[in-house]
């Protein structure tokens, strides 16, 4: 007698934080999505590997406003589908990758996950010399003090015009 379990997917959550070599809009009939690859480093001086997810909702409108552009850092979260070293090329030869390839479900961008974007060439930059203007402000001379004595027998009417 033989017994058969049925597999269920254990809680594989990954972090991964790395640069995006490719964020596209992808379009096929009925269906739009976003397709992000990243690169990470797992160690120094490797070639490193590439994390691939898609979208179709709150990351897919962000890269439609701009937020997603390739060369930004980005740190995401989400469930292991596959992982993968080889591809089988057009002559159904099996060949290695270049980097290793972790492809996500359930992808998100976790709070402050979003990191520095590539600089742009055109953006104005701050002016390495000029000159600095300051401007005083010239306030009146302050009036003298004038010194009154008050006593039991000062007028009330001179101490109301004192005030």
């Amino acid at each position: 007698m033989t017994s058969s379990y049925k597999v269920y997917a254990q809680f594989n959550s990954f972090t991964v934080n790395g640069r995006i070599l490719a964020s596209e809009i992808v379009s096929r009939p009925g269906k739009e999505f976003l397709s992000v690859t990243l690169i990470t480093a797992p160690a120094d001086d490797s070639e490193g590997m590439t994390v691939t997810f898609t979208n179709s909702n709150g990351l897919m409108a962000l890269a439609k406003a701009g937020g997603l552009p390739v060369g930004r850092m980005v740190t995401v979260t989400g469930h292991i589908a596959s992982i993968h070293e080889t591809y089988t090329n057009k002559d159904g030869e099996v060949v290695m990758l270049k980097r290793p390839r972790i492809h996500l479900v359930d992808a998100a961008i976790p709070t402050g996950g979003l990191g520095a974007t590539p600089r742009t060439e055109d953006k104005a930059t701050r002016p390495a010399s000029g000159t600095v203007v300051a401007k005083r402000v010239v306030a009146d001379a302050t009036p003298p003090i004038t010194r009154v004595e008050i006593n039991a027998d000062t007028p009330a009417e001179e101490v109301e015009a004192l005030f």
